[in-house]
C-alpha cells in the first residue's frame, strides 16, 4: 500500500509542472496508429475533393518533432513526391521572421518599437502627411496601423516599380482609415523592415548586408535552417513544390492542377521582407521549437523570450484582416483571430490562446500556428487547390489535430463531412477561357485609336501598342491581347468600344478571370494644321478596388502605331476617313465620340490574397 501511495505522488508530481511543459498523452494521442490513420484519411480525402496536388504537416513541441506527414507530390508531370525536404515558398510566414530579426537589431541598440521609423529610413520614404511621416513607428509598421489602404499587392505582383520606387510612392497612397485607429493589411509596407533592418545592423557593424544576408546571419544558421532560401534566389528547381493552378479543360472545360511558371511573380523581391521566404517541414520545424523554447523558459539562444513575447503581443484589433469559415453557427465550434501582433494573428480555439500566420501565393499555401499552453506548434503547406482563400483548408487540419491533442470529439466528424464542408463554402473559382473566335483583326488606321501610353504617378503606365494584326496591352509584366467582348466588335452608336484583354502567357489565366477593357474619351490631336489623329485620351483601372484613371501621355499623341512621329505623309489616302464614320462592312473596333478607358481586373483563381 505504502509502495503505491508513493507511486502515486510521483506520478502526481511529475504531472504537476508549468503549462508549457509537454503532455506527453498528447504525443501518445497523435502518434496512435488509429489517430495517425483518421489524419491520413481526413487529409487524403481533403487533397482529393479539392485538387490539392501535396501536402505536408509538421508538429513538434519545443523538444522535439512530434508528427510528420507528406502526402502526394511536389510535382505531378515527374512523380516527384513531397518530403520532409521539399521546400515551399511560404509567403507571408515571412513576416515573423523578419520581425524576430528586427527585434533582436533593435535591442543590440538599446531601442524597441515605439521608435520613429522617419530615425531610421531615408528621407525619400514618405507617408501620404507629415504628420504620419514624423510620428508613425515600427511597431505601427509592423502592425498595419499606418491606416495606409490594403489593396497594393498589385504594385509588386506586376512588377510595375523597382523597390525604391516603390517606397517613394508609398506618400501617393491612399489611407483606408485613420492613423492607429484600425489595422489595414499592407504587404508593401510591411516590407519596410527590410531596409530598417539593413540601416540599423550597419551603423553598429559598420558593413551593409541585404535583409536577406541579415536573415541568414542572425536567424537561419544559427537555427539549423539550412534548407531554407528564398523565393527570388531559387537555383535547383527539383529542391521546391511545383506550384499548381487550376485551367478548365479544353474538351471538358472542367478545372485540372497546370503547373505555374515560377518566375510569374517575379516582383517578389521588391518586398521580400514581407513573402520571399521558402523552407521546408524539417527546418520550419526548428523554428517552431525556438519559438516555444523561447516562450515557456528562454530557453533558445537564438531568440530571446522578451523578443518573441513582444512581436507575438496583440497591438490591434483584425477584424479586416482574416475571416475565418470556422465560425458558429456554420460549424458547432468556432476558430476566432481577435488581434494581430507584429507578424503574427493571435485568436483562441477551444478556449486556447495561439500564434498564427497564414501564407499565400500563388501555387503555394501555408500556415504555421503555436499554442504555447500546450507546448504545441504545427505546421502545413500544399501546392495548389480549387479554393478562394487561402486559408480554410489549413485551419481545417490544425483544428483537427488540436482536437486530438486535447482529447476533444473532432468537428470534423468524418473525411466526407470535411469535403462537404468545403464543397459548400463557395471555394470555387469561376473559369473562363475566351474562345479564339473573340479575336478581331486591326488594321493600322483602327488600331492608332487605342495605341499609346496612359499614365498614372502612384500605378505606373499601361502601355497599348500594335502588332499587326493584333492590339496588345501590357500592365508592367502583365501582357493582353485585345479581343472583342462579344464577338460582334461595337459600333460607334454604342458611345464606347468594349475588349476583353486575354493574356498572351497563358499562366496568366489561373490568375485573370476576366480583363475587361472600355476605350472612350475620344479627342482629335494634330501634328500640323493639315493632319488629324483621334485619340483616347483617359483610362480608369480599378486595381485599388476603386477606379483609377490614368491619362494619356501628351507627347503620345504625336507618334504612330510604331512609336514614330506621325505626319501626313505616313497615312494613306484610303486611310483618312472621318473618325466618326465606319464603312458598312465594319468588322472591326472603332473609332468613337465620348470617353473613358476601363480596364477592370478581376481577380478569381488561385487566391491573390499575397499574405
Amino acid at each position: 500500500m505504502d509502495k503505491l501511495l508513493v507511486g502515486f505522488l510521483i506520478l502526481f508530481c511529475l504531472g504537476g509542472s508549468d503549462e508549457y511543459t509537454p503532455q506527453e498523452s498528447a504525443k501518445y494521442r497523435l502518434n496512435d496508429s488509429s489517430n495517425i490513420r483518421l489524419l491520413d484519411s481526413l487529409v487524403e480525402r481533403m487533397m482529393d475533393c479539392r485538387q490539392i496536388p501535396g501536402l505536408v504537416i509538421a508538429v513538434v513541441d519545443r523538444n522535439s518533432e512530434i508528427l510528420r506527414r507528406e502526402y502526394g507530390y511536389a510535382n505531378i508531370r515527374r512523380s516527384r513526391p513531397m518530403t520532409e525536404h521539399t521546400r515551399h515558398c511560404v509567403a507571408s510566414l515571412t513576416k515573423s521572421f523578419s520581425s524576430a530579426l528586427l527585434g533582436k537589431l533593435l535591442k543590440d541598440v538599446g531601442v524597441m518599437w515605439d521608435i520613429p521609423a522617419s530615425k531610421i529610413l531615408p528621407k525619400s520614404v514618405r507617408f501620404p502627411d507629415d504628420y504620419v511621416t514624423e510620428h508613425v513607428t515600427i511597431g505601427d509598421i509592423l502592425s498595419h496601423r499606418t491606416g495606409i489602404e490594403s489593396s497594393f499587392d498589385e504594385l509588386w505582383f506586376f512588377d510595375v516599380h523597382n523597390q525604391t520606387e516603390l517606397y517613394r510612392r508609398i506618400q501617393l497612397m491612399p489611407y483606408g482609415n485613420t492613423f492607429r485607429s484600425e489595422a489595414h493589411y499592407n504587404n508593401i509596407v510591411y516590407s519596410l523592415s527590410g531596409p530598417i533592418a539593413e540601416i540599423v545592423d550597419e551603423a553598429t557593424q559598420e558593413r551593409r548586408l541585404s535583409w536577406e544576408d541579415l536573415l541568414e546571419t542572425y536567424i537561419l544558421r544559427p537555427l539549423g535552417m539550412s534548407n531554407t532560401s528564398f523565393y527570388h534566389r531559387r537555383t535547383e528547381a527539383e529542391m521546391f513544390a511545383t506550384p499548381y493552378g487550376h485551367v478548365p479543360d479544353a474538351e471538358d472545360l472542367q478545372p485540372r492542377p497546370t503547373e505555374l511558371n515560377i518566375d510569374m511573380e517575379r516582383g517578389v523581391q521588391t518586398i521580400a521582407p514581407s513573402i520571399a521566404l521558402c523552407t521546408t517541414s524539417s527546418d520550419i520545424a526548428l523554428w517552431m521549437k525556438c519559438l516555444l523554447s523561447a516562450l515557456a523558459d528562454d530557453g533558445c539562444e537564438t531568440i530571446s523570450r522578451e523578443i518573441v513575447s513582444s512581436v507575438t503581443a496583440t497591438q490591434t484589433l483584425a477584424n479586416r484582416m482574416f475571416h475565418s469559415r470556422i465560425q458558429r453557427p456554420f460549424t458547432p465550434v468556432s476558430m476566432d483571430v481577435h488581434g494581430y501582433g507584429l507578424g503574427w494573428f493571435t485568436g483562441t480555439y477551444r478556449e486556447r490562446r495561439f500564434l498564427m500566420h497564414y501564407g499565400s501565393i500563388p501555387g503555394s499555401y501555408s500556415m504555421q500556428i503555436l499554442v504555447p499552453e500546450t507546448d504545441l506548434g504545427v505546421f502545413i503547406a500544399y501546392n495548389g487547390a480549387l479554393q478562394t482563400d487561402p486559408y480554410t483548408i489549413n485551419s481545417m487540419i490544425f483544428t483537427y489535430i488540436l482536437d486530438l491533442v486535447l482529447d476533444n470529439t473532432p468537428w470534423i466528424t468524418s473525411p466526407e463531412y470535411a469535403c462537404n464542408f468545403l464543397n459548400s463554402s463557395d471555394l470555387s473559382p469561376p473559369v473562363l477561357r475566351p474562345e479564339n473566335s473573340l479575336r478581331a483583326n486591326f488594321t493600322a488606321h483602327h488600331a492608332a485609336t487605342y495605341v499609346g501610353t496612359f499614365s498614372h504617378p502612384l500605378l505606373g503606365d499601361v502601355r497599348v501598342r500594335y502588332e499587326e494584326p493584333r492590339l496588345l496591352i501590357r500592365y508592367g509584366c502583365f501582357e493582353g491581347e485585345l479581343v472583342g467582348e462579344t464577338g460582334v466588335p461595337p459600333s460607334p452608336s454604342s458611345g464606347s468600344a468594349k475588349f476583353l484583354a486575354l493574356p498572351t502567357d497563358e499562366t496568366w489565366l489561373l490568375l485573370l478571370y476576366s480583363v475587361k477593357v472600355t476605350f472612350s474619351s475620344h479627342v482629335s490631336s494634330s501634328s500640323s494644321s493639315s493632319s488629324n489623329r483621334s485619340v483616347f485620351t483617359r483610362l480608369a483601372l480599378p486595381l485599388l478596388e476603386q477606379d483609377m484613371e490614368f491619362s494619356r501621355i501628351e507627347d503620345d499623341l504625336h507618334h504612330d502605331v510604331t512609336g514614330k512621329h506621325l505626319d501626313d505623309d505616313d497615312v494613306d489616302d484610303d486611310e483618312k476617313a472621318s473618325p466618326l464614320q465606319c464603312p458598312p462592312d465594319c468588322v472591326t473596333l472603332v473609332r468613337c465620340q465620348g470617353v473613358t478607358v476601363l480596364l477592370a481586373l478581376v481577380f478569381v483563381v488561385t487566391c491573390l490574397d499575397f499574405s
